[in-house]
């Protein structure tokens, strides 16, 4: 049997989660103790299957549940095994325990929370109508005349949308995080793939700014009633600002394959 690892605690107050395990849902959640930390791990046989989505599930399912229960927590990516339990407390909590201990450091107290903010279509083009006439006369121009008579036309069009989409997203994201970064000890801002997102982002929170953190929030989806949709997701484990790199082992290598 290999060993599956799930994240680093820190304050277990106590016993881990009893939930299903990942690959084998009987498989009892443990803790193996450590200088700075545990670690919570379960038994997965050493004849990987392909991971499932259930798998993925119970992995986070696991850390939200640590997150109630600990002061610190390290989430370790999904997948991630080593070859025994001793493995786990020699090559990770003995040899790093230095950096664990100051990961452990950065998070103590603290919870991730993930806010994602995008346009009501609709809504976003009417005020950009309405706000340039450029771009309102061009529209009516397309509407009216034949497509074919229009094309140079709709390429403009299409530009100049664009154009005032870029700025009135960043526009509309600086007011956000100018509201709330403050309540945060740090943030994560993601590129944008999609044309009507505003703002994806992630804030570190100390645990006792989250209700500040979810009433500005409420704010500001109060405030864009109509134009913008919010949802924001916290706590969550601090996925977006520790880092714990491992090496893959044997064992890990052969899960993914």
């Amino acid at each position: 049997m290999a060993t599956y690892l799930y994240g680093i605690a820190r304050g277990l107050q106590k016993e881990p989660p009893a939930l299903p395990a990942v690959a084998d849902s009987e498989a009892e959640i443990r803790a193996i103790e450590g200088r700075s930390g545990a670690a919570v791990v379960s038994a997965v046989s050493g004849s990987f299957v392909e991971a499932t989505a259930e798998d993925l599930q119970r992995h986070s399912d696991v850390l939200q549940k640590l997150l109630e229960c600990t002061t610190a927590l390290l989430p370790v990516r999904f997948g991630t095994v080593y070859p025994d339990g001793e493995a786990v407390r020699r090559d990770l909590l003995a040899a790093r325990s230095d950096e664990i201990e100051g990961l452990l450091q950065r998070v103590e107290n603290r919870v991730e929370a993930r806010l994602k903010a995008y346009y009501v279509e609709e809504a976003i083009l009417a005020e950009i109508v309405a706000e340039q006439p450029q771009i309102a006369q061009l529209r009516q121009r397309t509407q009216a005349l034949p497509a074919e008579a229009t094309y140079y036309d709709r390429i403009r069009l299409g530009e100049l949308v664009a154009s005032a989409l870029t700025a009135k997203r960043r526009r509309d994201g600086h007011e956000m995080l100018a509201l709330l970064a403050p309540l945060a000890v740090d943030h994560v801002v993601e590129a944008e793939p999609h044309e009507w997102s505003v703002l994806t982002a992630s804030f570190l929170l100390d645990r006792s700014r989250l209700d500040d953190f979810h009433g500005a929030v409420s704010r500001v989806a109060d405030a864009a009633e109509g134009r913008l949709q919010l949802r924001c997701l916290a706590p969550l484990p601090p996925y977006s600002f520790v880092s714990l790199q491992l090496a893959r082992t044997e064992a890990e290598a052969a899960w993914a394959s």
